[in-house]
């Protein structure tokens, strides 16, 4: 199916964001599998591997789907939408709490990024839609361990950042030994979309390292000035 096709389908689903809020957790899942039919929800944002995302599922065809992937055990596909075309480079997501059941069948749930994926075709045939896909991996490629070092510092000063103005950070907390190190410091941080939808095509880690310490560089310095004198977001922060 071309691609456009694939954009005109998927431009019309929607779902929102659940505010972050606790709630009791009524449900904990085991890892899921992906259905040569992937699920297909597009959004509003950039999920990567390994962060953490909470939704709120109100849509019927969402409630369907989400109902679905609880039964089977499967991973669904997450696209962002932008200016009313959607990328065919997404994540996929496992659900991994449901933490409220509402009477009408809507649902808070807690997803987690699994893996990186390229829409292929899309199906009609079921209430939501559904797409081939194609996995994608890094390449074999290494990042520098002087690159490597000067994010995990950054990363220790944001944590330190955190802690004074009383916020938290998406657990666990990246290392050393992370083969996706620049996902897991993105976990949660805001960011512009685009940028963040480049950042999750790039098939190299040291090229996406590249990308993530000028963006944390930026970013402490921007909450390290005092409100009264902090200019206009930097380039790449939302």
């Amino acid at each position: 199916m071309e691609r456009r096709r694939v954009i005109q389908l998927l431009a019309g689903a929607a779902t929102s964001v659940w505010a972050t809020h606790a709630l009791p957790t009524s449900i904990v899942l085991a890892s899921q599998d992906v259905p040569p039919l992937m699920p297909l929800f597009p959004l509003d944002l950039v999920l990567f591997p390994h962060t953490d995302l909470p939704l709120h599922i109100f849509e019927e065809r969402y409630k369907e789907m989400i109902q679905d992937c609880l039964q089977n055990r499967w991973e669904f596909g997450m696209l962002s939408v932008q200016d009313q075309s959607v990328n065919d480079i997404g994540c996929t997501a496992s659900i991994t709490e449901v933490l409220e059941r509402y009477p009408d069948g809507r649902m808070d749930i807690m997803v987690r990024g699994r893996r990186r994926f390229e829409l292929a075709s899309v199906n009609e045939e079921k209430s939501y839609l559904r797409g081939e896909r194609t996995f994608l991996d890094d390449d074999a490629s290494e990042s520098s361990d002087e690159l490597r070092n000067r994010a995990l510092d950054l990363y220790d000063r944001l944590k330190e950042i955190a802690v004074r103005d009383n916020k938290s950070l998406q657990r666990p907390y990246p290392t050393a030994s992370d083969t996706q190190l620049s996902y897991r410091m993105m976990a949660g941080l805001p960011a512009d979309l685009t940028w963040k939808q480049s950042l999750l095509e790039l098939r190299s880690e040291r090229e996406r390292l590249i990308q993530v310490v000028p963006f944390l560089e930026k970013f402490i310095e921007y909450l390290e000035t005092s409100p009264d004198q902090r200019p206009a977001s930097p380039r790449g922060i939302a």
